[in-house]
């Protein structure tokens, strides 16, 4: 579970750097921008058996994101869980291969986005159209399958090397 929670934690750390170093924020994305937590919780998800400790984490990691990068509370928590329910239905039918984890990342990393713009054109936010939503996507898609390829890889080799299966 270490190795989960180490991944986890980087890529908040990362995802803290690649804002604060590259300069991007919601009106103006790069390439470098993709939401790496939220990434690393759903290529983490295949490795644990045990739901209690893996919705801990996404708790504890949404809750973090919240208070963190967009000083809301409980907002990304609850697209969160609803994203790890999608998540968790994709897994029980797809296999658990590079292929599967990148098209499970880029939906993932979308549908944030779009519940994201849809919220925030309910409550009338200045500055977010449908043509900004659609440029954080694209810019989005790049960033993605690196991360989503790079953890994939590091982390089969991690637990392929400790012989752990699954988290328990």
């Amino acid at each position: 579970m270490i190795i989960a929670i180490i991944s986890v934690l980087f890529s908040f750390l990362l995802d803290n750097f690649l804002s604060t170093n590259i300069s991007y924020s919601l009106t103006s994305p790069s390439i470098f921008s993709t939401i790496y937590t939220l990434i690393a919780l759903f290529i983490i998800y295949p490795y644990f058996n045990n739901e209690k400790k893996y919705l801990y984490i996404l708790v504890s990691s949404a809750l973090f994101f919240d208070m963190v990068y967009t000083s809301t509370f409980l907002f990304n928590l609850i697209i969160f869980l609803g994203l790890y329910f999608i998540v968790k239905k994709l897994n029980f039918w797809l296999p658990n291969n590079l292929l599967m984890s990148n098209i499970t990342s880029i939906i993932v990393i979308f549908l944030y986005h779009i519940i994201s713009f849809i919220v925030l054109s309910l409550v009338k936010y200045n500055g977010y159209d449908i043509s900004l939503l659609i440029k954080i996507l694209t810019h989005s898609i790049l960033a993605t399958i690196i991360y989503t390829s790079i953890l994939y890889f590091v982390l089969k080799k991690i637990y392929d090397k400790f012989h752990i299966k699954q988290i328990r």
